[in-house]
């Protein structure tokens, strides 16, 4: 007798199960429905409903503050379903709104940041050969290739690669483990505790990229700045400071060098690592500094009619360099002042992206 009541409890128990997991199933949110009704990769979809539902991994937090990789992602998952949101890597207040706006949809707590259930439900895209839009720039993005949102040869050639890497059957199609692993991969982390300087490269005007000078995730001050002499950041001399992170390895205020003198942080060199596809080697970026035009006192050359002087800011064509990066000889002025008052932190760290 008391077998068979224990019996009924459990039947009872797993119908129960059934039904919530069918209730789930019906329940989905709009992105999600939205997902699965959009055309086929041919007419330029963005995917279709991730499987396996209900995958946990671990992920990232990000909130306002927040800069890099992940960050961007957001941004172009963001926009994959229907936000007005500029893939620029910086979590400021109009990704935190969109993000706000999608979390409302989906029915999760709106609180702006990206945690785990929100990565969820923006991840819930399978993505194969054939398929366009935002959704494969946010995969392009992760895996450093050329971001043009088509799901061709290079980037199924790119994520099976990757699969491999990361133990995961290679398939060439990104599915919610795929998802997890490529974004709790990545270099990018949530506000960076302390002070930091990070170099925000503008891709349409170079001259017009920003450094700035952040503590505990807020900016403190930024500026106009430029790198190199062109976009390719493993021409060395010419070529803008290659993204990664870098640990400052002293600073100067009256460095007399072969090229830059007076005020100048100087970097560690750097391995740059050429785009999928191309047969470019690896380069080894040298002689990396962040500084200006000046005298080794600090102060400006003389003019010299019809000459571009090393030693003196002249215009805005000095922004360009050979290949560190460069600000007004106020501009730097005011940032080791900064850095001053700050007592010029250990292990500070610059962030390039």
């Amino acid at each position: 007798m008391r077998k068979n009541v224990r019996n009924l409890l459990l039947q009872g128990l797993a119908a129960v199960l059934l039904a919530g997991g069918t209730l789930g199933a019906v329940n989905a949110t709009g992105d999600e429905a939205n997902a699965s009704t959009k055309p086929g990769p041919r007419t330029g979809s963005y995917g279709t409903p991730a499987q396996p539902a209900g995958f946990r991994g671990v992920w990232p937090v990000l909130k306002t503050g927040s800069r890099g990789t992940d960050v961007k992602t957001v941004q172009y998952l963001l926009a994959a379903r229907g936000h007005a949101v500029t893939a620029d890597g910086t979590y400021g207040k109009k990704t935190a709104a969109a993000v706000r706006s999608f979390q409302t949809r989906a029915g999760l707590r709106a609180d702006g940041a990206v945690g785990p259930k929100t990565w969820a439900k923006l991840t819930a895209l399978t993505l194969r050969s054939g398929a366009r839009g935002h959704a494969v720039k946010a995969v392009q993005v992760q895996l450093d290739l050329k971001v043009d949102g088509v799901f061709g040869k290079n980037t199924a050639a790119a994520v099976s690669r990757f699969q491999t890497k990361k133990n995961l059957p290679r398939t060439g199609v990104v599915d919610a483990k795929t998802w997890n692993s490529l974004i709790s991969g990545s270099f990018a982390k949530p506000a960076i505790k302390g002070y930091s300087l990070q170099f925000s490269k503008n891709w349409k005007s170079p001259t017009y990229s920003k450094l700035s000078l952040v503590r505990d995730g807020k900016t403190l001050k930024s500026w106009r700045a430029g790198s190199g002499k062109n976009k390719d950041e493993c021409a060395s001399g010419l070529g803008w400071l290659p993204s990664g992170t870098y640990r400052v390895q002293a600073h100067f205020t009256n460095r007399d060098g072969n090229a830059i003198d007076g005020y100048a942080i100087q970097l560690p060199n750097k391995s740059c690592r050429p785009k999928a596809g191309t047969k470019q080697k690896r380069v080894l970026r040298t002689d990396l500094f962040i500084h200006s035009e000046m005298t080794r006192y600090g102060t400006q050359g003389k003019d010299t009619p019809g000459r571009d002087d090393a030693d003196r800011w002249e215009n805005a064509n000095d922004y360009k360099s050979l290949g560190c990066i460069k600000l007004t000889p106020t501009d730097i002025k005011d940032l080791f002042k900064r850095l001053d008052q700050a007592r010029w932190p250990k292990n500070l760290t610059l962030y390039v992206n």
